[in-house]
């Protein structure tokens, strides 16, 4: 039988490979580990991974592509025996094939003729799927029972291989990847957008993907192929679902040729679930052998996902997902409706309350959810489902809410809750208007409670304090945790008007009690305002400290994917960017926008801000636009809390001034918040004041700004706000310089460090700019600071050495003669010598250290964004780097040998 070359050889590399080194400890040859199993729906690089990772391992080995009609023993065994000759590699004679001969025996003649010691060596089986035939299986294993030591069979496979795998598992001679592993991380989708685009998606919009399509790697190379600029980019992964045309036309495809109607039948009626059992899926559905079809189809590889191979939970991959619900309609509406009802049922039986009440929405059955509701409502609200109980409410409408007095309480904290202070002054007019009635009156501490919060909210801490005491003089008959509630607003109001030692007291207080009561919520929640009390307070390291407890307490409630989370991803990214952790304050902002996916991007205006502080700090102005623009949008679209806003046009203040847009400066000041220094007891009306005071010096009116400024000190002086009293000397420092008055900006830079010694702040020192550096060598050099001032000082000197201003960072412009002068260094690396840049290259390599996108580098250099593509490939492959990272580390280097002389 003729045998295709095509069939043994690997396949072809795509146009771009994603090097994929995390995964090298799967692909390390153990001579215990008899078989390795690359296992994944199609689509995540099985092949592109084994084909890549073996070469770039070093590693000796034959591959065989096999097909359908290879699904004979005849077939198999004349291409097993060409691979098998192709490993030896004349090293060994094997027996000739005999087609007279059962596979098993021949594959005993094979391995009796294999040698016992050889270097190692890898058998590479791919698209293994296609193996069925009872006779193939059977020799297969008898192969992993005798092969040598030094040989290891990889089965690259969509589906699970019936090759006994159970006890190769437990006996520790069985590697495997699967879907969770092959799925792109953070970085290898950065590698793929680097090399593909010509400009860097923002790392939000990359995990946003990511998230939306699992990590799947044919929907991220959909996405890159699709796209040509980031707004484009971000508009594809709002559109990246399972329902799109695209994805809804290949999954069609693969179900139709792997599954017959009553298994596609059975897929359907499983899309209800976002997470399945055995035991769950039995409460659902009437039918025999459903474990066994379950575990079927889980081996069939059809984009289901283990949770925890243990108790058998498992999903469906998120696009398959989508599709599965878009596939909906060809179940009847009354078998969907059923469906959603016994699942429903079949949740709450299991006591998942938040699960059931995603099912009763959609069930359409009102009464079902006035029930779940009435009964589970305080545990859902009291657990964050906020997102879920506002569907529920709205599902409902405002004739039932309104007629429920426990409706109407859960309607008025959950439009609270997200921000719809109008919405929730209309429930606490229903409850007034009603409050006559018995079954009301009942529910008056958790009424008090609520119009508490709303005042709080609305900045009226003198009306909020009152109602707090009236709830705790009532008895709480439905929401438990009224009380722990009531005396948390008492704190937040103490707090507000500046008196932080009792509120911190009383804080603690309620952590206590809502750590008695079960509340993780609120106590984590108590937490995070202890936290920032003590921010207020000076002592960063100190809720820097606090925060450690909260995630402990977080990772241990199992909470760290509602939105209460978010809360304490925000406040550490802030105190982590006044500490210039530059990627530590990216990551957990970014995990704040994670938690928050599903809630609406209205809720991720605090995490944007600090996105927005991180890229300005590292001088990377286009990605500091982006988060600009975001923020500034999520500002239009929502009323927010003084401190939110107060945040936000803080960091609005610095990206105009680094973009030199004192128009922008004078519009806000037209349309901001209302100074009121007189009563700034509290560190968001300070982050106020401050802010036009800022803005004010910008635009040349000192005078104006230092009267705003001066009453900003003695509440600070009163009321222990360590933390805005330095942020306030900086400001008078910048003021002062402003005024080209240097012995007074020196005074206020020299208390800004004393107290700094208290704080340890950072971020808020680098936001000086230029004069900065001057500023703090003149009183190094008048030797008036103490020893731990003059550290702090020299550290501020290094790092404003360091931060790139937008558009003046240092560029690797060189000339042909100071390029020959590096390469000839003995000391710059070695395959800059061996593998010399082009002129071009050496542009580009400067234009990335300064921070451009591929798209500002088309345009510095007036060339087309391919060309630049290009060119960035040829720097890569000749440097042997990989990310842009990699450059811009090389960059740097030669840069300090420039710059050495």
């Amino acid at each position: 039988m003729p045998l295709l070359k095509e069939k043994l050889a690997p396949p072809p590399p795509p146009p771009c490979v994603v090097a994929r080194p995390r995964l090298n400890d799967r692909f390390a040859l153990d001579e215990r580990v008899r078989l390795l199993v690359v296992q994944a729906p199609p689509g995540y690089g099985k092949s592109t991974l084994v084909a890549e990772r073996l070469p770039a391992l070093e590693q000796h080995a034959a591959w065989l592509r096999l097909e359908r009609r290879d699904d004979t023993p005849g077939r198999f065994a004349a291409y097993f025996h060409a691979a098998l000759e192709r490993l030896l590699d004349d090293a060994v004679s094997l027996p000739a094939l005999d087609a007279a001969a059962p596979l098993a025996q021949q594959c005993e003649a094979w391995l009796a003729a294999l040698p016992e010691v050889l270097t190692p060596r890898r058998l590479v089986l791919d698209e293994a799927e296609h193996l069925r035939d009872p006779e193939i299986l059977d020799a297969l294993q008898l192969w992993l029972r005798h092969q040598p030591r030094w040989l290891t069979l990889t089965l690259i496979a969509r589906t699970r291989p019936a090759l006994g795998l159970a006890a190769l598992r437990l006996r520790g001679e069985l590697e495997e990847i699967g879907l969770a592993e092959l799925a792109f991380d953070v970085e290898e989708a950065q590698t793929l957008c680097a090399e593909q685009l010509s400009f860097p998606p923002t790392r939000v919009s990359l995990e946003r993907a990511l998230r939306r399509s699992g990590g799947w790697v044919m929907a991220l190379t959909w996405l890159v192929e699709r796209t040509t600029t980031r707004a484009g980019f971000d508009a594809l992964v709002d559109r990246l679902s399972g329902a799109h045309p695209d994805f809804v036309a290949w999954f069609d495809d693969l179900l139709d040729a792997e599954l017959d109607d009553e298994d596609r039948r059975l897929l359907l009626q499983l899309g209800v679930l976002e997470r399945f059992s055995p035991a769950l899926v039995a409460r659902l559905l009437e039918g025999e052998r459903l474990t066994q079809r379950l575990a079927a189809l889980e081996q069939a590889g059809l984009f289901i996902e283990a949770l925890d191979p243990h108790q058998q939970w498992y999903r469906f991959q998120r696009l398959f997902a989508g599709y599965l619900r878009h596939r909906r309609h060809e179940l009847s509406l009354d078998s969907q409706r059923q469906l959603h009802r016994r699942a429903s049922q079949a949740w709450l039986a299991l006591g998942d309350a938040a699960a059931a009440l995603d099912q009763a929405i959609q069930a359409e059955a009102p009464e079902d959810l006035v029930a779940l509701l009435v009964a589970h409502g305080p545990t859902l609200l009291a657990n964050g489902h906020v997102a879920r109980l506002a569907e529920a409410l709205a599902r409902l409408g405002e004739t039932r809410i309104v007629a429920a007095p426990e409706l109407t309480l859960l309607y008025g904290w959950v439009t609270h809750a997200q921000f719809q202070f109008d919405l929730t002054a209309r429930a606490i007019g229903w409850i007034e208007a009603q409050l006559d009635a018995p079954e009301w009156q009942a529910l008056g501490a958790e009424f008090a409670t609520l119009r508490a919060q709303l005042a709080i909210n609305q900045g009226d801490a003198e009306r909020a304090a009152p109602l707090a005491e009236q709830a705790l003089s009532l008895p709480a008959r439905y929401l438990a945790s009224t009380p722990v509630a009531a005396a948390a607003i008492l704190t937040e109001a103490r707090f507000v008007l500046g008196h932080l030692d009792e509120s911190l007291t009383r804080i603690r207080e309620v952590e206590r009690e809502a750590a008695r009561l079960g509340d993780a919520q609120l106590r984590l929640w108590s937490l995070c305002h202890q936290s920032e009390t003590l921010v207020a307070q000076g002592r960063l390291q100190a809720a820097y400290d606090i925060q450690e407890r909260a995630f402990a307490h977080l990772e241990q409630s199992g909470q760290t994917q509602l939105p209460v989370a978010e809360f304490l991803y925000r406040i550490r990214s802030q105190l982590l960017w006044e500490w210039h952790r530059l990627d530590d304050a990216e990551q957990a902002a970014l995990a704040g926008i994670a938690v928050l996916d599903g809630q609406g991007e209205r809720w991720t205006l605090q995490c944007h801000i600090s996105l927005a502080k991180v890229a300005q700090s590292r001088g990377d102005q286009a990605q500091c636009a982006d988060h600009i623009r975001r923020l500034r949008k999520i500002l239009a679209e929502g009323d927010y809390h003084i401190d939110w806003v107060a945040n936000a046009h803080a960091t609005l203040l610095a990206w105009w001034q680094a973009t030199h847009d004192l128009d922008a400066v004078a519009r806000w000041l037209q349309e901001a918040p209302r100074a009121e220094p007189e009563r700034a007891s509290n560190h968001f009306a300070q982050c106020n004041v401050r802010n036009h005071a800022r803005a004010l010096t910008l635009l040349g009116r000192c005078d104006e700004a230092e009267a705003l400024l001066e009453p900003l000190e003695a509440h600070t002086a009163r009321l222990g706000l360590v933390t805005d009293a330095n942020r306030n000397q900086l400001c008078l420092t910048a003021l002062a310089w402003q005024r080209d008055d240097r012995s007074t900006a020196l005074a206020h830079l020299h208390q800004a460090l004393t107290l700094a010694s208290r704080t340890a702040l950072i971020g808020s020192f680098l936001r000086l700019g230029p004069p900065l550096s001057e500023l703090l060598q003149a009183l190094l050099d008048g030797g008036e600071l103490d020893e731990l001032a003059c550290q702090r000082a020299t550290r501020l000197i290094e790092l404003t050495g360091r931060q790139r201003e937008f558009g003046n960072a240092v560029r690797l412009m060189l000339d042909e003669a100071v390029i020959a002068d590096i390469v000839a260094r003995p000391d710059v690396p070695e395959l800059i010598r061996t593998s010399p840049l082009t002129r071009r290259e050496w542009q580009i390599l400067g234009l990335i250290h300064a921070g451009l996108s591929n798209e500002q580098i088309a345009e510095q250099l007036s060339v087309a964004p391919t060309t630049v593509k290009t060119h960035i490939r040829s720097l890569y492959q000749k440097q042997n780097i990989r990310r842009r990272d990699e450059a811009i580390a090389l960059a740097g280097e030669l840069l300090a040998h420039i710059q050495g002389d």
